[in-house]
């Protein structure tokens, strides 16, 4: 065979190859509107499960202040050429933290599992931002008060109930409410979540 003719059957499979191929509407969970977020090219539904699709806040709510969060979605079922998806995820943009953070400013990071009444697990990454320098055992405590303030709420939840909650404006009061005994915290983003586990990679080993 010369190479023109195998440089054209390659071509061709190439081509038949994706012929063969579906798109797929990847749309968000119910609890955000299960809207479409993204469409993605599969020769096999199977093929579809396991692939991540981000998207923005702002495209879910129509916020635009929120347009530097970055929600992400993992697809775990397809239904004829609409692929499901659950909520993994998300973070703001590094240029939004950095813009936050100027001189003569404090930033304190919570980091901290917790786990919902449904049983996931999810790792929460909160930043307060103070108007002035702090010291460190004064650092530590707002980050207590933080964590406290979250866990108290969130691991009284379901699982969406408490996503839903941490994109609220509501998350961010009752975290100013329980810091301000000890600091008046003028901002606070929660910066970044990371789904850690499911209900099924939970149970017990038999």
């Amino acid at each position: 065979m010369s190479q023109k003719v195998a440089e054209r059957a390659a071509a061709k499979k190439v081509k038949d190859k994706w012929r063969a191929k579906v798109w797929y509407k990847i749309i968000t969970p119910e609890s955000f509107g299960s809207k479409e977020i993204a469409e993605s090219p599969a020769d096999d539904p199977e093929k579809m499960i396991g692939r991540v699709a981000e998207t923005t806040l702002y495209n879910i709510t129509g916020d635009i202040k929120k347009e530097y969060v970055k929600l992400n979605f993992k697809v775990i079922s397809v239904d004829g050429t609409t692929a499901k998806t659950m909520f993994i995820g998300h973070n703001v943009t590094q240029d939004y933290i950095r813009r936050l953070v100027r001189r003569r400013k404090s930033r304190i990071d919570a980091i901290f599992p917790l786990q919902t009444v449904d049983n996931y697990k999810i790792r929460v990454k909160i930043t307060a931002i103070a108007d002035k320098r702090l010291n460190s055992s004064l650092k530590s405590a707002i980050r207590k008060k933080i964590i406290e303030a979250v866990l108290s709420k969130g691991q009284n939840m379901l699982f969406y109930e408490f996503v839903t909650y941490m994109f609220s404006d509501q998350i961010i009061k009752e975290i100013e409410k329980n810091v301000k005994p000890i600091y008046n915290i003028k901002k606070i983003e929660i910066r970044k979540s990371n789904l850690l586990s499911t209900p099924e990679e939970n149970k017990p080993a038999a």
